[in-house]
């Protein structure tokens, strides 16, 4: 099922840059999906399972390294 995803993150340390960058970086690694960096969010589309096992690596990492709050959204109505 393809669907789009909508997911900000938020780190909770003075350094955010990098967690944010690794983050990103570890999503666009993934061929499979499509990432589209904003501001304030980015948007991921792509096949449910794999876009899910992708951020679920992702978001492992993030949190291994940093203490962090993650807010996403995920649709199946009209992905971009």
């Amino acid at each position: 099922m393809q669907v789009a995803v909508e997911i900000s993150l938020y780190p909770l340390s003075d350094d955010f840059d990098k967690p944010i960058d690794t983050f990103l970086s570890l999503l666009a690694n993934c061929e499979t999906i499509d990432v589209e960096p904003g501001k304030m969010s980015s948007i991921l589309t792509g096949e449910l399972a794999e876009i899910m096992k992708v951020l679920t690596q992702a978001m492992d990492q993030v949190f291994a390294e940093n203490p962090a709050v993650f807010n996403l959204k995920i649709s199946n109505c009209c992905p971009v």
